[in-house]
């Protein structure tokens, strides 16, 4: 509805909108006026040419950056000219005879398409045409963006609309113009990026490695040797958040591979599938969006880096990703809180009744670990089953080895060279090499360099042949499919935003109403309404840091806010994918542990809810007051608080049940039966009812 209203205002407005023709540089030559007066002859016979590269539309009140070029074949001379801009005119007093580039800024206080003429003294004036939309129009893309993620719950259709929006306004109203800027520009721009490409690599790699180590038996082979230590549903609970840890690689294949090697054991163990799943949701999810090694750094890498080249920085995406970790708040103290939990081996409502009720209908019989093997090996479709394979852990752990021990190797090669090459003037040590370095490519290097190394163990294992492992490579690279459109239509969002000046308007609006240390907590609660819409992480990041990064860089120059608004929008986007019911993550959990979706949604809101606000109460809106630690004293006081207060194990009592019973005993009289049927039953006060005789007094209901 929403792409139907916009062509119908569009065919509206194409009567009287005049469209240029334009080339994807926007560059427009001309040689100089005839009747520009030209003091010096000799100045005659040198090619005096005027090169314009101008944005594709203006809005009014906000500056934008034009660049003028004369004489570009021309020797290269750095002065800068004397440029005043009156009446829509740019004036510039330079000689011509050299190159001049340089960067002026022009400013339309009227709206429509207006004329402007750029003016370099004895070289002449050329004349070109601007349009210039209202200012507030520009947010439109980012709130259509975010309304149809929420109303539709569909990230690539809101994504393409937020795209096709502002290449609408960047088209000045033209429908079909903007159809093409979409498709010919701005989904285009960034495969032209190397970085952005390697990014994309990084993905499809990863997921075919992941793909690979899955069904060669490696994943479940470690997770048997894990289970070996699981005795009880206290251990089991322990073993599952161990074995999460270490397939901190990717979320998905953690939830899948935890959930069908363990499942069936660890409720023979007395474990819910409800908490089991809980477990294994949250963990999957937490770990895999923390460690800078896994699935979700590329595409982290890949926002960051290109939300800074939208405000002109080039950035270390991989060093933001670790500066940014101790100020994830959200996602660090979740994981801070399963240990509490799992560990105190106390719960709340309504995780307890399920509790309950699995140790009631807990199968009493041997759990052998060679039935993992066997789960493990169930394939649902006869016609597809595959031979059983060997489940060997080294061929999950060595692979992880490889591709950790290569990637930090590269970066601290390349990070040095880069140092010593740009003379930097910073020391040689591994922090600051593994900063300065090219840190997707050096991923990709790691992960090449492990996935070599499985494609050659498996078939000389005789696990699986080259041809199989090739072709469950390609089968996890198509599985990468809708991350990297995800990715490809966040960044060119952010392209298009940034041609209608959406970040400038947002940062002149707030001025100064709005003080740069609050920003977090604001991208904080954004992320959370977004991501719990949409029911996508990586899809809030994407529509979220191309908005906010260009934002807080015109706001301040304090590198710390950087850092935490980034951390917020890393942190609280994760948030939808554990408590959404549409997020991918939480469909998976439940079909392969086979826990109804109401109740992991109960179990996984009631846990992750109030860690929710706590973060965002004592850590994003506490930025600078006190060190960032404190706030993780403060979640883990709380929790552990109220887990030991109105926790409790299944078949016990909670220490506020237990005062609440002594409470409500001392306020109540208790009511006593008559010795003789025929006489009524009385109510006697505390003092009457202490001198009774013991065989008269009998408690009612027991």
């Amino acid at each position: 509805m929403a792409l139907i209203f916009l062509i119908v205002v569009g065919v509206v407005n194409l009567g009287f909108v005049c469209c240029e023709p334009r080339n994807a540089s926007h560059r427009i030559t001309a040689s100089p006026s005839n009747n520009t007066a030209v003091a010096d002859t000799n100045l005659q016979k040198t090619r005096c040419e005027i090169t314009i590269e101008k944005p594709r539309v203006l809005s009014k009140g906000i500056g934008s950056a034009i660049v003028v070029v004369v004489n570009e074949e021309d020797t290269i001379i750095d002065v800068v000219p004397d440029i005043r801009y009156e009446n829509n005119t740019l004036s510039m007093v330079i000689s011509p005879g050299y190159v001049r580039r340089f960067t002026s800024e022009i400013v339309s206080t009227h709206l429509g398409r207006g004329s402007y003429e750029v003016c370099v003294e004895s070289c002449g004036c050329h004349h070109f045409d601007m349009f210039t939309i209202p200012a507030p129009l520009t947010l439109l893309p980012p709130l259509l963006t975010v309304v149809l993620a929420v109303l539709t719950r569909q990230v690539l259709v809101s994504l393409t609309c937020g795209v096709y929006t502002a290449a609408f306004i960047s088209a000045a109203y033209n429908p079909l113009e903007a159809f093409f800027l979409t498709f010919n520009d701005y989904l285009v721009a960034p495969f032209a990026d190397p970085s952005r490409a390697a990014v994309l690599l990084f993905v499809s790699l990863m997921a075919g490695l992941v793909e690979i180590t899955e069904k060669s038996g490696g994943a479940a082979g470690l997770a048997n040797q894990i289970f070996r230590l699981a005795k009880t549903a206290h251990h089991a609970s322990l073993v599952t958040v161990l074995l999460q840890m270490m397939f901190f690689f990717d979320d998905f294949a953690g939830i899948m591979i935890s959930s069908k090697s363990l499942g069936p054991l660890v409720h023979q163990l007395g474990l819910s599938v409800q908490k089991f799943s809980f477990i294994v949701h949250t963990m999957a999810v937490t770990v895999a969006s923390l460690v800078p090694l896994s699935s979700w750094a590329g595409i982290q890498i890949g926002y960051i880096e290109s939300a800074f080249k939208l405000a002109d920085k080039e950035v270390s995406g991989f060093s933001y990703l670790l500066k940014t970790i101790p100020y994830r708040f959200f996602v660090l103290s979740a994981v801070m809180c399963i240990f509490i939990y799992v560990a105190l081996n106390k719960d709340l409502p309504p995780a307890i009744t399920y509790e309950e009720e699995a140790n009631k209908n807990r199968r009493q019989r041997t759990v052998s670990v060679a039935s993992i093997a066997e789960n493990y090996n169930v394939d649902t479709d006869p016609a597809d089953e595959e031979p059983k394979v060997p489940l060997r852990w080294f061929n999950a752990v060595i692979p992880l080895l490889i591709l950790i021990t290569v990637t930090l190797v590269r970066m601290y090669f390349d990070g040095k060279n880069i140092i010593l090459t740009r003379e930097l003037g910073i020391p040689i040590t591994f922090v600051n090499c593994v900063s300065n370095s090219s840190s997707i490519n050096d991923l990709n290097v790691g992960t090449a360099v492990s996935l070599l190394f499985v494609l050659i163990a498996i078939p000389v294992q005789r696990i699986l042949s080259l041809p199989k492992c090739l072709e469950h490579f390609v089968q996890g690279a198509k599985s990468a499919s809708e991350p990297i459109m995800i990715l490809i239509l966040a960044w060119a969002l952010g392209i298009a935003m940034c041609e209608i000046h959406t970040s400038d308007y947002i940062a002149l609006a707030l001025g100064n109403n709005m003080p740069p240390k609050y920003l977090p907590a604001v991208v904080t609660v954004i992320g959370y309404v977004m991501s719990y819409s949409s029911g996508s992480s990586l899809g809030t990041q994407g529509i979220v840091f191309p908005l906010i990064i260009p934002v807080v860089i015109n706001l301040t120059d304090d590198e710390t806010i950087y850092v935490r608004t980034i951390a917020a929008a890393l942190a609280s986007s994760v948030f939808g994918n554990l408590c959404s019911p549409i997020a991918d993550t939480t469909i998976g959990s439940v079909l392969f542990t086979g826990c109804p979706l109401l109740d992991h949604i109960k179990v996984a809101t009631t846990f992750a809810a109030p860690i929710a606000v706590l973060t965002l109460v004592f850590g994003d809106l506490m930025v600078g007051i006190y060190p960032f630690y404190v706030t993780y004293i403060i979640v883990a006081v709380v929790f552990t608080s109220v887990l030991l207060i109105f926790g409790r194990e299944p078949g016990k009592k909670s220490i506020f049940n237990c005062l609440h019973e002594v409470i409500q005993g001392r306020r109540q009289p208790r009511k006593y039966f008559s010795v003789n049927a025929d006489d009524e039953d009385v109510d006697l006060p505390t003092e009457e009812s202490a001198l009774l005789p013991k065989s008269l007094k009998t408690e009612q209901g027991s």
